[in-house]
């Protein structure tokens, strides 16, 4: 698949147009990393056009080099985790897991609760009750072979995708190279070239101005090799997305394989193990039935003797219990005591109070009459200070 660069944020920028080419390789990060810095006759001949068509003084063009082939990544990225969220969300896991667990207790002639508790748990939904016929059964076995069927046909065909999802991670990694080898020459053309040149003439002028755009030339050199520093990481970011891929893809494939291999060997125990154990269950759910019945008539006749018990046990008590009783009788004479004392101590603490409120009475009545002969005797003594002013 050929690679077209693309100068984003120059005007008129061509778009990739993608073609075959990329082979899927299993190589070390050093192998990958070699190989992909050999560039062919006919990459380096693209690479040294394109490096020529960079501007490093272009804003547009230092922010956005390279963003189509990160934006690439990203999607690269994007689509990994989605199929990683598909499979922890799918219900393989939770098949096999129901299938070995069925293997282990037919070899092992285990605990045949646990077995119909496991499966009854998955199928519950297709089987409205887990007591039903054998033909009942038979069909229930054939949707489950359909839906392991229909995994392993997904997994197939993620297989495929993941694939070329491994193909599109390895085009943008090699796409990405380009991009950092053209900057480089870029970079190394523009400071050799260029920056020299307008520091010797601010250097000759003397001018404010010449010294500006050789330090502005500089500080884009600068960005720039930031914006490349930001394209060696994405790279980094696909070159790990390679192995993770690739694992994906071989899980992917056990996984199937596995279905597969359950599919044969597990299926034909299930049939003759459900036999078994719908039968078995029919017998326990028939005891438990007569050990029901059993349960609610001893129940029903313990009910039936305490209830007897009690009736007879209130009625004698309300038969033989007086019209009063002498608990009623001594409470109520205890009372009227209670308050015929309580009556007595208030009128004694009231005849207190009104011979104390009398002799108190006879005393300010006495303080008062003193007072007021003494101001009147103070006044006939002292005519002067009643007897008007002469004029």
């Amino acid at each position: 698949m050929a690679i077209n660069l693309v100068l984003d944020g120059a005007s008129g920028a061509p778009t990739k147009q993608p073609d075959a080419g990329l082979a899927k390789v299993v190589m070390t990060t050093d192998e990958v990393l070699s190989k992909v810095e050999e560039l062919t006759v006919e990459e380096k001949q693209m690479v040294d056009n394109f490096a020529a068509k960079i501007d490093i003084s272009n804003t547009d063009i230092v922010l956005n080099y390279g963003a189509s082939a990160q934006n690439k990544s990203a999607t690269v990225a994007t689509r990994t985790l989605q199929n990683v969220k598909t499979k922890n969300t799918g219900e393989i896991s939770g098949l096999l897991i129901q299938m070995v667990t069925a293997m282990d207790t037919a070899e092992g002639g285990g605990d045949h609760k646990g077995f119909l508790s496991n499966f009854f748990k998955k199928i519950q939904v297709a089987s409205k009750t887990y007591i039903v016929k054998q033909q009942d059964v038979e069909k229930v076995l054939n949707d489950i072979e359909k839906q392991l069927e229909g995994h392993k046909l997904k997994l197939q065909t993620d297989i495929t995708m993941l694939g070329d999802l491994w193909d599109e991670n390895w085009e943008t990694f090699k796409e990405l190279t380009l991009y950092i080898k053209a900057a480089e020459i870029a970079v190394e053309r523009t400071r050799t070239g260029e920056l020299v040149e307008l520091q010797k003439k601010a250097e000759a002028s003397g001018k404010p101005e010449d010294a500006m755009l050789a330090d502005k030339l500089a500080k884009s050199i600068s960005q720039f090799e930031k914006r490349i520093n930001d394209l060696r990481l994405t790279r980094t970011s696909c070159l790990q997305s390679a192995p993770q891929i690739n694992m994906l893809i071989q899980n992917d494939e056990d996984l199937s394989m596995k279905l597969q291999t359950s599919i044969i060997v597990t299926m034909p125990l299930w049939r003759k193990k459900i036999a078994m154990a719908i039968a078995m269950t029919n017998n326990l759910e028939a005891a438990k039935a007569a050990n029901a019945v059993d349960d609610l008539t001893n129940k029903m006749l313990r009910e039936q003797a305490a209830q007897f018990h009690a009736g007879v046990v209130e009625s004698a008590k309300a038969i033989n219990r007086q019209i009063i009783d002498t608990e009623t009788i001594e409470f109520v004479n205890n009372e009227i005591v209670g308050a015929v004392m309580d009556y007595i101590t208030i009128e004694k603490e009231g005849a207190e109070n009104r011979r104390r409120a009398a002799e108190i009475i006879a005393q300010s009545e006495q303080k008062l009459v003193q007072g007021v002969m003494g101001a009147v005797a103070q006044s006939t003594q002292n005519p002067a200070i009643t007897a008007p002013a002469e004029s």
